[in-house]
């Protein structure tokens, strides 16, 4: 099956016990997921992503780089959720829609910081600034306390 989402072109085959999903810069295996739930929840929760941070990009974020990081956002929380009706028994009728909450998550940041940091890594910090809504003090701040993380 091939659906687009705004510019983003997603493939995904059936693999295994699960999906295959793949545009030009993702490639993804969910388990134990079919085609169709897969297509909705991208595309349902694609939505809720980009409604949230559509008003965060301002002049500097172009609408290929906005809607490929809104995806990631999605495609990660998307195999969490997904994970955790494996895991856990008391989760095996979970929905897979994006929870509000997870706007707050750091995960959340931090893929934002490294989708930018990927592409652009020269220049990335302003970007992330606007789209985490902080100052450049706050980011530099965020960014030595990430890569302190990430490197533990």
């Amino acid at each position: 099956m091939k659906y687009n989402l705004d510019h983003i072109t997603i493939r995904l085959e059936k693999e295994g016990n699960g999906v295959r999903l793949t545009t030009d810069i993702e490639n993804w295996f969910i388990p134990l997921q079919t085609i169709e739930e897969t297509s909705q929840i991208t595309e349902i929760n694609y939505g809720i992503v980009k409604d949230h941070f559509k008003s965060k990009t301002g002049q500097i974020i172009s609408a290929t780089d906005f809607e490929n990081v809104c995806f990631n956002i999605v495609l990660h929380y998307f195999q969490m959720y997904n994970h955790w009706r494996t895991m856990y028994k008391r989760e095996t009728k979970r929905d897979l829609t994006f929870i509000q909450k997870d706007f707050k998550h750091p995960y959340t940041s931090s893929h934002i910081v490294d989708y930018f940091k990927k592409m652009y890594p020269d220049n990335y910090a302003d970007k992330c600034e606007v789209m985490l809504e902080m100052t450049p003090e706050q980011f530099k701040e965020y960014a030595i306390r990430k890569e302190q993380f990430d490197n533990r």
